[in-house]
C-alpha cells in the first residue's frame, strides 16, 4: 500500500509533535518509534525523506536509505506518491535492522563523542610518559589528552545551544561535499602544528593549542545539528 505523502514542513511539524508527546510521556518508546517510521516527505530537490526509529533522518537515493539532515525550504515541491521501491526499501531496512536498546543507550551518552579523544589522547599520554622514562623529556603532557577529551565532552553537554548557533552555517557547510570537509578537517591539525611549532619552539604548548583549535574546527565543519535540538 502506498503511504500517504506529505510536505517536508508537514513532516517536521509531525516529528516535533510526536517528540513533544513522547517527552511528555503521552506515548511509549515503541509507539513513538513506529510513528516516526511512518513519516515520509519530499524536499525541494525531489528527494524522499523519512525517520528512523531512534529519531534520526534518512533520505532515499533510489536504492537505499542514507542518514542525513533535511533542510526545510519555504517552497515545497508538488507532492507525488512515494515510489513503492522507497516504501518497501524503508520497511525492509527497519525490519532487517530493528532498533537496539543497548545502542540507543550508548548513543544518548557522551561515550561516542569522547571516544576518539580517549584513544588519541591516551596514545599521546603514553608517548610522553615513555619520553620521560627514556630521559628525552622533562615532563608528561597531561593537558593535551584533557583537551582532546574535555572539549568534545563540553560540546556534547552544550549541544542544544551549540546546534542553534551552528544552524545558520548549514547552508555554507553543505555547499562543500563531505569528502572535502573531511579532508580539510584532517589537514588542519598538520598545518596548525607546523605553525604553532614556530611560535612555541619548546614544550608541549604547540600540541595543546593544535588539539584545542583542531577539535573545535572539526566539530563546526563536520557536525550536523540535530533537529530535536533546534525545533
Amino acid at each position: 500500500m502506498v503511504q500517504q505523502p506529505m510536505t517536508l514542513n508537514q513532516m517536521m511539524q509531525a516529528y516535533q509533535q510526536l517528540t513533544a508527546d513522547f517527552q511528555a510521556r503521552q506515548m511509549d518508546q515503541a509507539n513513538y518509534s513506529v510513528a516516526l517510521t511512518r513519516l515520509m516527505a519530499m524536499d525541494s530537490e525531489k528527494r524522499w525523506w523519512s525517520c528512523t526509529p531512534e529519531g534520526g533522518f534518512v533520505w532515499y537515493d533510489g536504492s537505499r536509505w542514507i542518514p542525513g539532515q533535511p533542510v526545510v525550504s519555504p517552497v515545497q515541491p508538488t507532492v507525488q506518491a512515494a515510489p513503492a521501491a522507497a516504501v518497501d526499501s524503508h520497511a525492509a531496512a527497519l525490519k532487517n535492522n530493528p532498533p537496539l536498546k543497548g545502542w540507543r543507550k550508548i548513543a544518548s551518552t557522551p561515550i561516542l563523542a569522547i571516544l576518539p579523544g580517549v584513544v588519541i589522547g591516551g596514545i599521546w599520554f603514553f608517548y610522553t610518559l615513555l619520553q620521560l622514562i627514556l630521559g628525552q623529556s622533562e615532563e608528561v603532557d597531561f593537558l593535551t589528552p584533557a583537551i582532546l577529551i574535555g572539549v568534545p565532552l563540553l560540546l556534547w553537554l552544550l549541544r542544544k545551544p551549540v546546534d542553534k548557533l551552528l544552524l545558520p552555517l548549514q547552508k555554507f557547510q553543505k555547499s562543500f561535499p563531505l569528502a572535502i570537509r573531511l579532508g580539510i578537517a584532517l589537514a588542519v591539525p598538520m598545518l596548525l602544528g607546523y605553525g604553532f611549532t614556530s611560535i612555541f619552539p619548546s614544550g608541549y604548548s604547540a600540541m595543546q593549542f593544535t588539539a584545542l583549535v583542531s577539535t573545535l574546527f572539526a566539530y563546526f565543519l563536520l557536525h550536523t545539528p540535530a533537529a530535536k535540538n533546534i525545533l
